[in-house]
């Protein structure tokens, strides 16, 4: 067993979310946004284990009350050429550092990425996946992106309206599912 002492363990909080972090306030606490990196698994196992199996259901398109491990190892494969993240770490000085909700574009051919969201189910309605999803399409317009895409459940209402505030396109719905586009190059515009 390692002992550390109050420095280290503030030393390693710091680490956890302030590389690359931005700083923004969120319910009138200080949250840090920044990319996802393969030492958050632990805190991403926790924002998934407290989070609802029917949030879990409506961004993995799958029923189960936790993610398998191979689907965990596939989340935790980060190719910073491939794909964007960003998450939301609260990190109370009282507290361990915690994910509140994180967010990927996965890049493709052709300038074009796909989108995943997912924030903590007693997060939800609060203006902190818009948050999120502001600095994605952000970072991904600066990584030259032109189209942004999702694929959602036709029941994940909440997600079809944050994607109808910000301009997405729907495609016809087939199999339960919206195809939902974004046209970056238009945002510019």
């Amino acid at each position: 067993m390692v002992v550390m002492d109050r420095s280290s363990t503030d030393l390693i909080r710091r680490d956890l979310v302030s590389e690359n972090a931005e700083i923004v306030s969120f319910l009138d606490q200080p949250i840090h946004l920044r990319p996802l990196r393969a030492e958050d698994r632990a805190m991403l196992q926790d924002l998934v284990r407290r989070t609802d199996p029917h949030d879990l259901q409506m961004r993995f398109l799958g029923a189960f009350h936790s993610l398998p491990p191979t689907l965990l190892d596939a989340l935790m494969r980060i190719d910073p050429d491939r794909q964007i993240t960003l998450i939301a770490i609260r990190a109370a000085s009282s507290a361990e550092p915690e994910i509140l909700a994180v967010s990927r574009a996965h890049v493709s051919a052709e300038g074009s990425a796909e989108l995943a969201l997912l924030v903590r189910s007693d997060l939800k309605g609060m203006g902190l996946g818009s948050m999120l999803l502001d600095r994605l399409i952000a970072r991904c317009r600066g990584r030259g992106l032109r189209v942004l895409v999702a694929d959602v459940l036709q029941e994940n209402s909440r997600m079809l309206r944050l994607a109808d505030r910000y301009g997405f396109l729907r495609g016809p719905a087939e199999l339960g599912m919206t195809h939902l586009v974004l046209d970056l190059d238009a945002l510019a515009a």
